[in-house]
């Protein structure tokens, strides 16, 4: 179950008293909106048209000029993990396109 707090917090309150043993209460920012991401995707797929290549390949290609990877090992092999930006909040979503767009002032 996922709730929103807002002014009302009774009925999270109430659900977290009755959960039972082992679960788990997560409190974080709120991910990215859809009004971001729209913007983010619009920027793209304009890119994509001047510069080539495709708006999901200039993503992932962002993603790993921008965002920090996770070092995991598999198998005795150590492998770098980008994080999906659908994870990220709305104020590192910020900080994220702030410098796609940057760099696209400057590079596109």
């Amino acid at each position: 179950m996922k709730f929103v707090l807002n002014h009302d917090r009774k009925q999270v309150l109430q659900m977290v008293v009755q959960a039972p043993d082992g679960h788990t209460v997560e409190i974080k920012p709120p991910n990215r909106t859809s009004d971001q991401n729209a913007l983010y995707w619009k920027e793209l797929g304009i890119l994509a048209d001047k510069a080539g290549q495709t708006p999901a390949l200039w993503h992932e290609y962002f993603k790993r000029q921008y965002l920090k990877p996770e070092v995991v090992e598999i198998k005795d092999e150590v492998i770098m993990v980008w994080p999906s930006t659908t994870k990220l909040s709305r104020q590192e979503f910020s900080e994220y396109l702030e410098q796609v767009f940057a760099w696209v002032a400057e590079n596109a």
